[in-house]
């Protein structure tokens, strides 16, 4: 059986920009980070028409003559040998908030679609490089969507490509770096040719320092979305921290370090709640601490999203915790451990407003 892959492609403007006057390549060029709502409406109107003539140039382009039209589908066609897979193969096409990236993004989807391949399109909030400070954001956000779909992705047995061809220099820079973790291998067109430049992903030893390791709690914390002070993170690298006004967050490569070797020290130990809303009962941390390692690392995130959860008044309560009262049981409450297997839920009771952990066990 062929190994179905997923590519991914950030998109750039680069399908909007080729073979067209001096006044329009101004004009796209100064509002290539607007989004819609900056646009003038001249301006947008414009732009507008001018995206609208190159769609219908593209989608009535055959796959032999679109390489030269997009960057990006050049990749994507080449990476192929011009014979795209169908289903269950897919790509998906990294748009930047702005008004010009989902324009081009909707004009490759819709030429992929045509051709019967399987895409969608992904935006990154904020994602744009009109700033750094926007930049730094969105790269976090990135890597939080990449911990979530590529690797769901690469444990259904895909193989994940970046394309890289297309889209712009600086968040390729940072996608590259995420392929060393995501991506089976990425893959450009050499330039000034047509021959495809392939990086395989490298074998990485992940915290080679220890520096995660020996902060475990403090990037919990952060990790949550906690803004700490200088002084709480001593010790860790600045390139993995970014500070405002004194507060320290993640940076992106710190999120991007953390999401991808957390679970090595979550499957460790049953790790103290970082928020004083949750105590864990002697005896679920006894009954914890026998898991397999990949189980006590789910409990582990488990009891983040728990604690994020109390201290938001249960505002942020999403499906994959489901924390509720259990029905019938006076004063006790669960939230699933995990899902598949022989799924487990985590079961406590409130105590002086603290919620106590006490059991796990299977659904009643």
């Amino acid at each position: 059986m062929v190994q179905p892959s997923l590519m991914v492609s950030p998109c750039g403007t680069s399908t909007l920009t080729f073979d067209i006057n001096d006044d329009l390549r101004k004009l796209l060029n100064n509002t290539a980070n607007a989004k819609e709502s900056d646009l003038d409406p001249q301006d947008r109107q414009q732009i507008q028409a001018h995206i609208e003539a190159r769609q219908q140039m593209i989608l009535a382009t055959p796959p032999h003559q679109a390489v030269k039209l997009s960057a990006e589908l050049n990749g994507i066609l080449t990476y192929f040998d011009h014979q795209l897979p169908g289903s269950p193969s897919e790509h998906i096409l990294l748009a930047t908030d702005t008004f010009q990236g989902q324009a081009t993004a909707q004009i490759i989807l819709s030429w992929l679609q045509q051709q019967g391949a399987a895409a969608r399109v992904e935006q990154i909030t904020d994602m744009s490089v009109k700033t750094l400070d926007e930049f730094r954001l969105s790269m976090g956000a990135l890597v939080e969507w990449g911990e979530q779909t590529l690797r769901s992705y690469q444990e259904q047995g895909f193989r994940v490509v970046f394309n890289l061809t297309g889209g712009f220099k600086s968040i390729n820079g940072f996608l590259q770096a995420m392929g060393m973790f995501y991506a089976d291998e990425c893959v450009y067109i050499f330039q000034g040719s047509s021959e495809l430049l392939r990086i395989p992903r490298l074998p990485l030893k992940l915290d080679p320092d220890g520096i995660v390791g020996a902060h475990v709690q403090t990037f919990r914390q952060l990790a949550q979305g906690r803004d700490l002070a200088v002084t709480e993170c001593a010790g860790i690298p600045e390139t993995l921290l970014y500070e405002v006004a004194g507060q320290i967050t993640l940076s992106e490569w710190g999120r991007l370090v953390w999401e991808r070797c957390h679970e090595i020290y979550y499957g460790e130990r049953v790790w103290d709640p970082v928020s004083a809303k949750v105590r864990l009962d002697p005896g679920f941390v006894r009954e914890a601490a026998n898991l397999a390692p990949d189980r006590l690392a789910q409990v582990n995130r488990q009891l983040d999203m728990l604690g994020r959860c109390l201290e938001s008044g249960q505002i942020y309560n999403p499906r994959s915790l489901h924390f509720h009262k259990v029905e019938g049981y006076k004063d006790w409450y669960e939230c699933y451990a995990w899902s598949d297997l022989d799924a487990r839920r985590i079961y406590g009771r409130f105590r002086e407003g603290v919620f106590e952990v006490e059991r796990l066990g299977q659904h009643l």
